[in-house]
């Protein structure tokens, strides 16, 4: 940014900066009147520039080389020179246009490179694309924004947005990217900009702390402005949510926070916390007015701080890693650093990557397990010691990720999870000690317990920076300070150890795992042999022709246990926890007090009921609910929020349960349910796979069809060939192409509103008139219960009578129809036609291959290994649902394509079925014209058309600023909301009141708007219980996951959460597309969207979250 003429001109960086912080550019427009100073440019950052250049210029004489003729545009003339110069090139026609500059009014931008491409435009029969060089290896949001922002000004000047553009990163790799994916984002963020600038410098905003501040050059004058006021954000561990709070109660300073009692702070902050803080506080306020540093511990609770310390042990390891950020996975994990006593001979041990590549980070980890393994069978009492949670995730990360080729690595991690080797210092002393620092990071508090770091390398961020220098330059000098820096972490963990074990009180006993884990280990040997015989098996399987194949089912072994891993981990983390931190927590509701017990209806149950404090939870009415501390306790029947000290919750449990137990607890701490037991599910998934391996040839050939990824096999169709006639009626052509399927595979992909229910229910009745069986199959019981209840209405229609059953575990589950009742496979008699039930009855050996065909149905959240454990049961496989709805829910981390579901596995990204892979079902019976329109251009390649009979059904809303058909978009304006917003929910009760008794007509019929014809859908089971409450009993409230496959009339989306800081979930579960696709499609006539526009405004941290957030500024032009 640079002022002249008194014009504040900008570029696509200041657009970063903007994004970043907005203070980041008052401090820029301040800097000279107030002699403001940016951070000096370290010597490493000079390099980077350096090699920039060079790898600008190198890429300048390739393009030049191929693309004659050429122009470089002087960069030493002035930018209006330039830009005529630009604009000249641009007519000439040039191939390669070399430092291109533009202009738009204040807006400034100099692309690298412009190639031309042979799209027309107003130049002629030719336009250009924007090629840029980045000398990191790791690309970020800002990088696409600069380009975007490029290619927008190019835009301009030829009449024609281009469709690509590239960066060409470090690597010398070649990534495009398609501009309309960000240009919205861009043209928002821009907007923004220029209506902030004129009013910033004037301003009465407040540098708050956020995620930017650790890159930010202004960071220096930030932080003098926060200790001259003594500004409340510099007490340590103090969060956003709890400074709002407090300057709402006018405490604004340390001092402030100092001097006041933790019984008189009223926020919605628990008590624990609040003298905490206080605490805190004075041990802040204490140093700045005497100037010395000081250090307290606290009392603890049993199993918490001090009583986290282990016996020292002469094998006890101290680690760190270094890691270096990726922005679309996770970090890349460059070097393992180990600590420990030979002795009295203090030793330290390095495993180091020699490239920046994947191959090298899974050899230094095969390193690094093998050399633990051997240790601990030499030390099999020693722990390993770090700071803070990063080591611990990275290894879970880690093994999980090369699992399939590398099971000893995760088998052996899990092992030293289970026995709780990991000992994480930074919870020791969050939990038991106090300094008058302004934070508890390693190199803060090294100060109570050892001397001035001496390696050149001071933050974790200088070695991300000298390891990108490093993969530049192969500069050896670099990796050795990187080296040094974690050798300096390691003995600083030690040295932390010795501090806390010398200030422990005698009455405390060491740690020592529990008997209940020892029992765990043995649990786990047998599943653990059962998995490397079969990836062994699949090894010597292992050809030219099956290497894919093969690749796919070795990183499917272990999946189940991957993926329940993470809730297992998360259990065992609450454990630790106070009631109190449960009450901070989610998913849980901490601290209830036992009240009494009340009369229950239900003759077999016993319902008692609970009190406790406000807190925000996702836990809803009908869920069942574990005991963090004693398991299994029983049904949320009844929550009764009433205010902050008065919330009240019914649970209920079987008689026979309570008998078992020693009466209900006298404080119970709610947590969500375990995991589902899928050893069954797993043992057919291994079934395949030890055919696959034994076998020249598979009995499943529908199973190998599908994982070779093949064209459908149907009879009398050339391979490849479309699978139907698009001209013709599309259910007799669909009924044709599954009738003819030769032991092979079908996808049927059904958009909203499509009516793939009716037409699989139709393909079916089909099928079993001809004698067929038919396996009905989803993740849900609601959507196989749909499927059910219409085969039986078509079948009543044509008085077709058959036999079939369902397989449910609870009540609630059950389908009980003319046809289809509910049974066991036992009790199935051989006239059977249709089996219906989840993956648990498919995977039943009973089962395999005797039926001719399975429907899965909503395959997009079925995984590919739950696929193959169904498909062991059938000669034909039909995948039904849409990858562009709601996608599997996966939590572990999983490598290669076995985290994917079935569809995603198939399609990879396509947004819609090609014409010779499967069947895409064209016309919306559900979504007028013009949410139809937004719907297909956005999420279905424009494909998606809608049916004649949705131009019948319209409401009158007689709303001033809602029309009575499509998309809009409702502005809030609200602040500090995460999971619950107020606001919002007020709005949307103030609409919901006034368009209820209003009118409908649907195919000539008039009736009245109901509570039925309106649906409102929120992110958060919060806000879903926040809105249940404000609109009232009989109202259709819930989550996206809820809503799946129903529709209303009217559709109100409440995004609830105030800007990116109060997001409480990732931004690609806030903003995914899926997720946003099924909350606009669920309305017929009108959807109406809320949200805050600050949520736009954010700093992303993946190039695929600016490209989602994207899709939000699309719906900014339907604003009202």
């Amino acid at each position: 940014m640079r002022i002249s003429k008194n014009k504040i001109l900008y570029s696509p960086t200041d657009l970063n900066n903007f994004v970043s912080c907005k203070y980041h550019i008052k401090n820029d427009l301040l800097a000279d009147e107030k002699k403001f100073k940016k951070r000096e440019i370290s010597a490493d950052l000079k390099l980077r520039i350096k090699y920039g250049i060079e790898h600008e210029t190198k890429h300048f004489k390739l393009f030049k080389n191929k693309n004659n003729p050429s122009v470089t545009i002087n960069d030493k003339l002035t930018d209006e020179k330039r830009f005529e110069a630009t604009k000249q090139a641009l007519t000439k026609g040039y191939k390669l246009i070399y430092k291109a500059y533009f202009i738009e009014k204040n807006f400034r931008g100099e692309a690298d490179f412009l190639l031309r491409v042979n799209t027309k435009s107003d130049l002629g029969n030719y336009s250009y694309e924007v090629y840029d060089t980045k000398i990191t290896k790791n690309l970020r949001p800002k990088h696409v924004l600069q380009i975007t922002g490029y290619s927008y000004l190019l835009g301009k000047l030829q009449n024609l947005l281009p469709r690509h553009m590239y960066l060409i990163d470090g690597n010398n790799k070649f990534n495009p990217y398609k501009v309309n994916e960000f240009i919205d984002y861009f043209t928002y963020t821009r907007n923004r900009f220029e209506n902030l600038l004129p009013k910033l410098k004037k301003s009465d905003i407040y540098p708050e702390k956020c995620s930017y501040c650790q890159y930010c050059p202004w960071l220096d004058v930030c932080e003098k402005r926060w200790g001259d006021d003594n500004y409340i954000n510099q007490v340590a561990r103090i969060n956003k949510s709890q400074v709002v709070k407090l300057k709402k109660e006018k405490i604004k300073t340390v001092e402030a926070l100092a001097k006041t009692s933790a019984n008189k702070i009223k926020s919605k902050i628990n008590q624990s916390t609040k003298i905490r803080l206080v605490q805190q506080a004075k041990l802040q306020e204490e140093k700045r007015l005497t100037g010395k540093s000081k250090f307290i511990f606290n009392e603890t609770e049993v199993g918490r701080g001090f009583y986290k310390l282990p016996k020292e042990n002469e094998g006890d390891i101290f680690y760190d890693i270094e890691g270096f950020p990726q922005s679309e996975k996770r970090p890349f994990e460059y070097l393992h650093g180990i600590f420990y006593l030979n002795g009295k001979k203090q030793e330290y041990k390095s495993f180091t990557v020699k490239k920046y590549q994947q191959s090298e980070e899974k050899k230094i980890f095969v390193e690094l397990i093998h050399y633990l393994k051997k240790h601990f069978d030499k030390y099999p009492d020693a722990f390993i010691y770090h700071y803070n949670d990063y080591e611990k995730r990275a290894l879970k990360d880690l093994s999980n990720e090369y699992s399939s080729i590398f099971p000893d690595g995760v088998n052996f991690i899990d092992k030293l999870l289970r026995q709780e080797k990991f000992i994480d210092l930074y919870r020791v002393v969050e939990q038991c000690m106090q300094t008058s620092e302004k934070d508890l990071s390693l190199k803060t508090i090294e100060k109570f317990y050892r001397k001035e770091r001496s390696a050149k390398v001071k933050t974790a961020d200088d070695s991300i920076r000298l390891f990108d220098d490093w993969c530049a330059t192969n500069d050896q000098k670099l990796m050795k300070d990187i080296i040094s820096y974690n050798e300096e972490d390691c003995v600083s963990t030690y040295d932390l150890r010795e501090f806390l074990c010398k200030n422990k009180p005698d009455n405390i006993p060491d740690f020592s795992q529990s008997d209940e884990e020892k029992d765990m280990n043995s649990e786990f040997k047998d599943f653990e042999k059962r998995e490397i015989d079969l990836i062994n098996q699949l090894e010597k399987k292992r050809n030219k022709e099956n290497t894919k194949i093969v690749d796919d089912l070795i990183s499917l072994v272990g999946f189940h246990r991957r993926e329940a891993k993470p809730d297992i981990w998360a259990y065992y983390d609450r454990m630790g926890k106070s009631p109190e931190e449960l009450e901070d927590d989610p998913e849980c509701i901490g601290n209830c007090i036992f009240i009494n017990e009340i009369a229950e209806e239900n003759p077999k149950r016993r319902r008692f009921k609970y009190k406790f404090n406000d807190q925000n939870f996702k836990i809803k009415e009908g869920a069942y609910a574990s005991d963090i501390f004693e398991k299994g306790i029983g049904k949320i029947e009844k929550i009764e929020e009433i205010d902050e000290n008065e919330n009240f919750i019914e649970i209920s449990i079987e008689k026979k349960r309570l008998a078992l137990r020693d009466g209900m607890p006298k404080v119970a701490n709610l947590g969500p349910p375990s995991s589902p037991r899928t050893g069954v599910i797993s043992a057919a998934l291994y079934k395949f796979i030890e055919d696959f391996s034994d076998n020249k040839k598979t009995k499943y050939k529908c199973i190998e069809d599908f994982l070779k990824n093949n064209y459908p096999d149907i009879k009398s169709l050339k391979s490849g060939g479309a699978i139907i006639d698009y001209s013709k009626d599309i259910i007799d052509e669909s009924i044709n192409a599954v009738k003819k399927l030769n032991s092979s595979f079908l996808l049927i992909q059904g958009p909203p509103g499509a009516g793939k229910t009716y037409t699989s229910a139709k393909i079916i009745l089909s099928l079993i008139k001809d004698k067929k069986k038919v396996g009905i199959n989803s993740n849900s019981h609601k959507a196989i219960n749909n499927l059910l209840l219409k085969i039986e209405e078509l079948s009543a229609e044509e008085n077709f009578k058959f036999e079939g059953f369902k397989k449910s575990s609870k009540e609630v589950d059950k389908f009980n129809g003319k046809n289809i009742r509910e049974s066991r496979i036992e009790l199935v008699t051989k006239n059977c036609l249709i089996y219906a039930g989840t993956a648990w009855l498919f995977s039943d050996a009973r089962l395999d291959q005797q039926l001719d065909y399975v429907f899965i149905d909503e395959a997009g959240q079925v995984s590919l290994a739950n696929s193959i454990a169904i498909a062991t049961t059938t000669k034909n496989i039909i995948l039904i649902g849409d990858q562009m709805q709601l996608s599997q829910p996966i939590k572990g981390t999983h490598s290669k394509n076995s985290g994917k579901s079935s569809l995603n596995f198939l399609l990879e990204d396509h947004d819609t079925i090609p014409l010779n892979r499967g069947i895409f079902l064209d016309k919306t019976r559900r979504l007028n014209e013009k949410i139809c329109k937004y719907v297909s251009d956005s999420f279905y390649e424009s494909r998606l058309k809608p049916h004649a009979i949705t131009y019948e059904r319209k409401v009158s809303l007689s709303l001033k600023d809602i029309g009575n058909e499509g998309i809009y978009y409702l502005p809030a304006s609200h602040s500090d909301c995460t999971q619950k917003s107020d606001e919002e929910s007020k709005t949307i009760k103030k609409y919901f009141d006034k368009i209820k008794g209003q009118e409908i007509t649907e195919s000539g019929k008039k009736s009245k708007i109901t509570n039925d014809d309106v649906m409102v859908v929120a992110p958060f089971n919060m806000q879903v219980n926040h809105l249940t409450k404000v609109l009232g009993k009989g109202s259709r409230v819930g989550t996206i996951d809820k809503f799946q496959g129903q529709e209303a009339k009217v559709v109100f989306i409440s995004m609830t959460s105030s800007d990116p800081e109060n997001i409480p979930r990732h931004k690609e579960f806030f903003f995914s597309r899926n997720r946003l696709n099924v909350a606009i499609s669920r309305a017929e006539c009108v959807a109406v969207i809320l949200f805050n526009p600050n949520l736009l405004l954010t700093q992303c941290q993946k190039i695929n979250e600016m490209r989602l957030i994207n899709n939000f500024c699309k719906l900014l032009k339907y604003e009202c």
